[in-house]
């Protein structure tokens, strides 16, 4: 199974698997860290390998919340030195919630464009639109 790393500025992490706990309860191999003021890099560091020794498999996913921020740069760096490792920026509930049921059957790349995916498809907006056919009909009198 692959493991997944979340981590982020302040408490994102933390953050992000509370939701993903309310939503589909404990998870298995997914680990949260956070980078908390106070926290040099190397703490960072050291507390992403605790994490990391701690899921013990093969392949884990990092995601993290902004592209070029450290623990961005901290997790890309660990996985430069351990092969199975693949980090993902910008990260988001629905991209994580959407491999955690299926790691198994996936390979880390697979889970990766997978989640990247799911991420970019699900940001939406509303938009409040006024149907302006009715609002005619009203005006002329049907």
């Amino acid at each position: 199974m692959t493991g997944i790393i979340i981590a982020g500025h302040g408490n994102f992490a933390s953050g992000m698997y509370s939701v993903i706990k309310l939503v589909a309860g404990e998870q298995e191999n997914l680990e949260v860290v956070d980078f908390l003021e106070g926290d040099s890099t190397e703490d960072l560091k050291e507390k992403m390998i605790k994490e990391l020794d701690k899921i013990n498999e093969e392949e884990c996913l990092f995601f993290t919340d902004i592209p070029g921020g450290s623990p961005f740069k901290t997790a890309v760096e660990i996985s430069m030195e351990r092969e199975g490792c693949e980090v993902i920026s910008g990260s988001n509930v629905p991209m994580i919630m959407e491999i955690l049921f299926d790691r198994d059957g996936s390979n880390i790349e697979e889970l990766k464009e997978r989640a990247m995916e799911t991420g970019k498809n699900q940001i939406k907006s509303f938009e409040l639109r006024k149907n302006r056919d009715k609002k005619e009909n009203i005006d002329e009198g049907i």
